[in-house]
């Protein structure tokens, strides 16, 4: 790559070479039985310039022609926005700044163990009841990533991902119960055994359909449905939205803005989670950035564009979504830090409330103001401090921006949700809740 570079730093006033291949191998269960095996290998290259002060880009997947990316970074450099930042110099990491994203047993698993373990899963999952639907994926990834930039910057690793997934259906005349959990890690550390107990207890409370009053009412959020809260949030503290000032949060930086019980930190630095690595996707350190402490917001977060622009240092958040698009802020693994209450503690504590576990349109509508209306999917009744029964037909709205300072607890046990997210439970004092009674 260093030969490229030069050859790169002879036409531009500087340039940052970032590629990537991607294995990918999903043993896919469908209905209960073994439906695909598959084996996909992608190589992409992304090239971004900094030319006459302006910024160009240009990438390619498979095979690649460098003079031909050169010239297309410069043609669109023409057009690109004024650079406000300049390529990183190399940084050495030190012991402790090193972060374990690579587990070889990942890389070496057979498909033969995955094929095992999607057939453990849908074993356990028959005993409860035969007539279940059960899709299972098993999936292990292998990521290889390399960057060097024309001031120096360069760093290399290697990066693994295992995913156990299942969704169970269940169809009785005119009512379908559909469950999905997933386990994540970056290890071959994942308990399918873990998995299953989550679905089964699920299908166990399911099990009765149970009516519930519309009105305000206790709600508890899993973690699989926190996000319906930490997505205004996520767009809300991203540095671009502040830049534009859309962001509802823009000069609320400092401010004490929801309950003390919650906080929210961005961080790259956790092993084996799906959003770690050494670097960002333009050589900045990655590192743990408190966003919100006890309530008020401490920081927003940014890439070295956004950053340069508002006169601060980039956070280590310059991610790329895609290999065909630009790095932009992004959020690398987002934490809320456990409280101190057990989820059993919650619901006894409440007379008439719902769990919220799936909802459906998430991310739909206007997210950046805070306002929410979701159908649940997937939820329960609490009645006396016990869980009675499944909830169909039922709504939440509210504002995440102001429902988040209505926390009674936060769970003591989190979980991580898609392997980049690690939330607890989320206790509601009230919320806005409709249902369609017959």
């Amino acid at each position: 790559m260093k030969k490229l570079m030069k050859k790169i730093s002879k036409k531009v006033d500087s340039a940052e070479l970032f590629k990537i291949k991607n294995q990918t191998v999903p043993v896919n269960f469908e209905v209960n039985r073994l439906k695909a095996i598959d084996i996909s290998e992608t190589e992409g290259q992304a090239l971004r310039v900094i030319n006459n002060g302006k910024v160009g880009f240009s990438s390619s997947t498979g095979g690649y022609n460098l003079d031909l990316m050169i010239d297309k970074s410069i043609a669109t450099s023409e057009f690109g926005p004024r650079a406000s930042f300049d390529f990183p110099k190399e940084v050495k990491l030190e012991e402790k700044e090193k972060v374990n994203i690579y587990d070889a047993q990942v890389a070496e698993k057979s498909i033969e163990a995955m094929i095992s373990t999607g057939e453990d899963i849908i074993k356990e999952i028959g005993k409860v009841n035969r007539e279940l639907r059960c899709d299972v994926n098993i999936l292990k990834n292998y990521l290889e990533v390399k960057y060097l930039n024309s001031k120096g910057g360069s760093y290399s690793y290697q990066k693994t991902i295992m995913a156990y997934s299942a969704m169970v259906q269940k169809t009785e005349e005119e009512d379908m119960l559909i469950l999905y959990s997933s386990l994540e890690s970056g290890r071959d550390n994942l308990n399918s055994g873990k998995l299953c107990a989550e679905l089964i207890e699920k299908l166990e409370w399911g099990e009765k359909i149970v009516s519930v009053e519309s009105g305000k009412m206790p709600v508890i959020f899993t973690p699989e449905a926190a996000l319906v809260l930490i997505l205004p949030l996520i767009m809300g503290l991203n540095g671009k939205m502040v830049l534009k000032k859309v962001s509802p949060l823009s000069d609320k930086k400092g401010e004490k803005m929801w309950s003390e019980l919650f906080s929210l930190d961005s961080d790259g630095t956790i092993d084996f989670a799906l959003g770690s690595a050494p670097f960002d996707d333009e050589g900045v350190k990655m590192k743990r950035l408190p966003l919100v402490e006890k309530g008020a917001i401490k920081n927003f977060y940014y890439d070295l564009q956004t950053a340069g622009i508002v006169g601060v240092e980039s956070t280590g958040n310059g991610l790329r979504g895609y290999i065909h698009s630009g790095p932009a802020p992004e959020v690398n693994n987002l934490i809320i830090p456990e409280g101190k209450v057990s989820f059993l503690e919650m619901v006894k504590d409440i007379k008439q409330g719902i769990i919220v576990d799936q909802v459906l349109g998430l991310g739909q509508g206007n997210i950046i103001s805070g306002a929410f209306s979701n159908n649940v999917q997937l939820g329960f009744k609490i009645e006396n401090g016990k869980i009675v029964g499944r909830v169909k037909d039922v709504m939440i709205a509210g504002n995440a921006l102001q429902e988040l300072n209505n926390i009674i607890a936060l769970g003591n046990k989190a979980k991580w949700v898609s392997g980049k997210h690690k939330f607890p439970h989320i206790y509601l004092k009230s919320l806005s809740v409709s249902t369609k009674n017959k």
